[in-house]
């Protein structure tokens, strides 16, 4: 939830980056990278002294299991140290996505998973004459492939001499001006994504308050759905960017064509991605665990988010146009409408109905239904062809 804060921040300074690269404005690229990473820099110190310090206060409040409490606080505590290196990647990331030169993103990615695999390996267990540290070593080895990952970006850009072509890290003195406008378009998308995360952290709460079994098998479909959404993130990245740059040209007529695209290769990937969870939800569960009781538990979550799969392809798309355009400031409102709107189909069916797991997992794609009905809405009645950032 906190790394995601960041995360929202990189949406707007992408959305910006990919507007001056359409408007041809090279020169103002690298003073955004520069003001962006300064941001995000300050932040994560803030950060960091908030997870070390106040979460574990508060996480007592919110978990039941004395033992899960234990094992997070582990792990927290390690894994807090790694929020500078994650920010420092994300500002690499929005740049990237920003200039359409999103190939790196995959090659970082592909660095970064091996090291965390390996050091996981290592860690965990104790492996290759390193200490056995349990969770705490599955924290410690994240923390070292952010690393992995920033210098994979900065290699790719030393060698395309982007570091060079675009002024980046160039130490400019303080620009106020260019700070604020950074943050003005940047700071509704970190409070967006914090908003969203911080749902599905308290989603996560609602499960633990059925049981550790409705927990277990959140936990394992929680790892499925997200490794199944990593074609929608990547769409919905592009979409951002394409929305900003397209507008940037002057070509605003060309945006619902650019959407009705992405929808489509959406929806496509969307039925490629869930078609083993309806033929062998078996295997498709065992990647993950090999306990048989816990498979057969879990296969009617499964499904649901199968359908989930469909709602992200249109609902995050569409809601692109509103962020893609520059509206950040009404991307954050219609959030924070349609988190209510989660929150409560949640707390419903959690808590006052005690609804089976697989039930409560419906506020999904009731979450992208609404998202997708806001982007629609915008569509027909927003100012989203003429706004300037």
């Amino acid at each position: 939830t906190f790394f995601i804060l960041g995360f929202g921040f990189s949406i707007g300074s992408q959305i910006l980056i990919a507007r001056r690269d359409g408007e041809k404005k090279l020169d103002d690229i690298g003073k955004i990278f520069d003001n962006s990473l300064l941001f995000l820099i300050a932040s994560s110190v803030i950060m960091l002294f908030v997870m070390y310090g106040l979460a574990p206060a508060l996480l007592k409040n919110i978990i039941q299991s004395e033992e899960i409490l234990e094992e997070t606080i582990i792990y927290l505590n390690y894994r807090s140290w790694s929020i500078l290196p994650a920010m420092i990647a994300l500002n690499y990331r929005a740049f990237f996505i920003g200039i359409s030169k999103s190939n790196i993103i995959t090659y970082s990615t592909f660095a970064m998973a091996a090291a965390n695999i390996a050091l996981n390996y290592a860690l965990i267990f104790g492996h290759w004459g390193l200490p056995e540290m349990g969770i705490a070593g599955a924290a410690l080895a994240s923390g070292i492939s952010e690393f992995v990952a920033i210098f994979a970006f900065w290699l790719y850009a030393k060698y395309h001499e982007y570091h060079k072509r675009f002024q980046l890290f160039a130490l400019r003195s303080f620009d106020k001006r260019e700070m604020w406008q950074v943050v003005d378009v940047a700071s509704p998308m970190m409070v967006q994504h914090f908003i969203s995360h911080s749902a599905w952290f308290l989603f996560f709460a609602i499960i633990e308050q059925s049981g550790a079994r409705a927990l277990a098998v959140s936990v394992l479909i929680r790892m499925i759905y997200m490794f199944q959404m990593v074609p929608f993130w990547g769409l919905n990245a592009a979409a951002n960017t394409l929305v900003s740059f397209t507008i940037g040209e002057n070509r605003a007529d060309q945006v619902p064509k650019l959407l009705k695209r992405i929808i489509g290769l959406g929806l496509l990937s969307a039925a490629v991605v869930v078609s083993p969870n309806f033929i062998i939800p078996e295997k498709v569960l065992g990647l993950a665990v090999s306990d048989a009781s816990l498979i057969a538990d879990s296969i009617s979550t499964l499904y649901v988010t199968s359908v989930s799969m469909f709602m992200i392809a249109i609902g995050s798309t569409l809601f692109a146009l509103v962020t893609g355009s520059g509206n950040t400031k009404t991307a954050l409102l219609l959030e924070i409408l349609i988190i209510s709107l989660y929150m409560v189909c949640a707390w419903f069916l959690g808590i006052v109905l005690k609804a089976e797991v697989h039930v409560i997992w419906f506020t999904e794609p009731i979450y992208f239904l609404f998202m997708g009905l806001a982007g629609w809405l915008f569509y027909r009645f927003g100012n989203w062809k003429s706004k300037k950032i």
